[in-house]
């Protein structure tokens, strides 16, 4: 059986200086001599668990242990939300102050006002199946610029953008560069 040597004096484990494992003639007396038993891996289930090494020391029967815990693995994190489009757009477009925007959009004169109303849900679909966000950045902002949207109503916006789970990337082009 092998042996280590527990040293009282710091409460760390040495290595045994005789390789036969037989005693050591003239021991300080801080050290004490201890068994070494080393136990054989568990099973466990490696989706579920992990192994982690354990030691006990056990100075009244002289053993070091070396053996196993098995450790349940943290669940893993619940999946994302899923991006609820629809229900975003759905909203925008019932949103009474966006409705009121857009038809100030299309009446003022600026000449962007009614191509950016009409652009902005065809930009919204490229934003949504194919992660495109630069038309709707474009769009937005003119759309903005002409309607005169208050920064409150789109802070609503962005704040129902952000409670459907749209992309991060989505989100900051709703809010107008400061």
């Amino acid at each position: 059986m092998a042996r280590l040597l527990y040293d009282t004096e710091t409460a760390t484990l040495q290595p045994y200086p005789r390789q036969d494992d037989e005693p050591v003639v003239g021991l300080d007396p801080r050290y004490i001599s201890m068994a070494l038993v080393q136990e054989a891996q568990p099973a466990y289930d490696p989706a579920t668990e992990r192994l982690e090494p354990d030691e006990v020391i056990d100075l009244d029967a002289a053993t070091v242990t070396r053996g196993w815990a098995i450790v349940p693995l943290d669940p893993p994190p619940p999946p994302e939300p899923a991006a609820d489009w629809l229900g975003f757009a759905g909203w925008l477009f019932g949103y009474p102050p966006m409705a009121d925007a857009m038809e100030t959009a299309r009446a003022s004169r600026d000449p962007q006002g009614e191509p950016a109303t009409t652009g902005i849900p065809a930009a919204m679909d490229e934003a949504r199946l194919r992660g495109n966000y630069v038309p709707f950045a474009l769009s937005w902002g003119l759309f903005l610029a002409a309607s005169g949207l208050p920064a409150a109503e789109v802070a609503a916006i962005v704040t129902r953008a952000q409670e459907c789970h749209l992309p991060a990337q989505f989100i900051a082009a709703l809010q107008p560069a400061t």
